[in-house]
C-alpha cells in the first residue's frame, strides 16, 4: 500500500468520482489552498505515480477533472488527452519550421480602429 502525503490526500479528497461533476483546477486550488502549480504538480504525481485514474475534459459543456469510474469515462479523457497532444503537435511543427530570420515579412498588418476592434474579435 502506497502512503500519500497530506498535501496529496487534501488534492485526491477534492476530486470527484465520475463525469458527472467534474471539477476546475481553479475549484480544486481553492478547496485546497493550494496554488495552481502545486495542484498540477499533485495531479500528475497521482496519475504517474499512484495510477489514479485522473482524466480531465477539456471542451463540451462539462469541463473539469474528475477520477474515471468506467471505461466510457476513461475514453472520454483519453480522447480529450489525444485532442491536446495533437493540438500540440501542430504547434510544436509550426515552430520548427517557422522562419527565425523573415517571419515578419510574411505578414500583412491592417490599421484597424480601436472602435472596430472589440466587434472583429467577437466575430
Amino acid at each position: 500500500m502506497k502512503q500519500l502525503s497530506m498535501i496529496e490526500q487534501s488534492v485526491l479528497n477534492a476530486l470527484p468520482h465520475g463525469s458527472e461533476n467534474p471539477i476546475s483546477t481553479t475549484d480544486v486550488c481553492k478547496l485546497t489552498d493550494l496554488k495552481m502549480r502545486v495542484v498540477r504538480e499533485i495531479i500528475s504525481v497521482l496519475v504517474n505515480r499512484y495510477g489514479v485514474p485522473i482524466v480531465a475534459l477539456r471542451s463540451g459543456e462539462y469541463r473539469g477533472m474528475f477520477i474515471a469510474t468506467n471505461e466510457a469515462e476513461r475514453n472520454l479523457g483519453i480522447a480529450s488527452y489525444e485532442t491536446q497532444i495533437n493540438s500540440m503537435g501542430i504547434r510544436l511543427k509550426a515552430i520548427q519550421e517557422a522562419d527565425l530570420d523573415n517571419w515578419q515579412s510574411q505578414l500583412k498588418f491592417k490599421v484597424v480602429p480601436a472602435n472596430e476592434l472589440s466587434h472583429q474579435q467577437k466575430a
